[in-house]
């Protein structure tokens, strides 16, 4: 039997070391390893609030109660949000997905855009407005009227609408909805979460198939 040489046990000691620099917690597969646990526990965290989460929403594409449901975070002045839009309305109008918005705006401006979208749940016109904010630009920069806008969105306004705006009950709302984001760990938008994946960034049929577990 050959007994290893000096260069044998010199490759066998790199190899080793190797191991435990890539293995070690800052190391790449240390790393991902770490990053492995932790969307694991993400992903068993949405699994354990689903239902509640769901539960009452308002801001919300498609129907049936049968129909898987898709957590999107979103903000109105976000540009991949906006590229997102007509592909994630038309997850929504096959029926095979819920669309629950959550929204996370990041600007004043985008606050507004949100208060604006809840406003018009009260109305049954949230699709109406959503479409509206994604796809206009008229919003985005000046003086807004939003009694105009919600007309233009084709969203019943008047008094009550203005008054909404501005209550305590929407602000309450939108802070539940940041207090499910910092919960679910939130961290860019557009993200996507359902029972089964996380995407963060644009949507795409591929990622559709991924949430719904396909």
């Amino acid at each position: 039997m050959k007994r290893p040489g000096t260069q044998d046990v010199g490759l066998a000691v790199c190899f080793v070391l190797l191991a435990v620099i890539a293995f070690r917690p800052s190391g790449v597969v240390g790393g991902r390893l770490r990053e492995w646990k932790s969307e694991r526990q993400v992903l068993a965290l949405y699994r354990e609030e689903w239902r509640q989460a769901a539960a009452g929403r308002g801001s919300v594409l498609g129907s049936g109660d049968a129909a898987p449901a898709i957590f999107e975070f979103s903000d109105y002045l976000c540009p991949f949000c906006r590229l997102s839009h007509e592909t994630v309305n038309g997850w929504a109008a096959s029926g095979e997905a819920r669309v629950v918005l959550v929204h996370v705006p990041l600007s004043d401006r985008s606050a507004a855009a949100a208060r604006a979208a809840i406003c018009a749940e009260t109305e049954g016109a949230f699709p109406r407005m959503h479409d509206y904010l994604m796809t206009n630009e008229d919003w985005k920069a000046g003086e807004v009227d939003w009694e105009s806008i919600a007309e233009a969105a084709d969203v019943p306004a008047g008094t009550s609408f203005t008054r909404c705006l501005d209550s305590a009950a929407t602000t309450r709302r939108l802070a539940r909805d940041a207090a499910l984001a910092d919960r679910w760990r939130i961290t860019a938008t557009p993200t996507l979460v359902s029972e089964h994946a996380r995407i963060i960034g644009v949507a795409s049929q591929t990622g559709f198939k991924k949430l719904i577990n396909r």
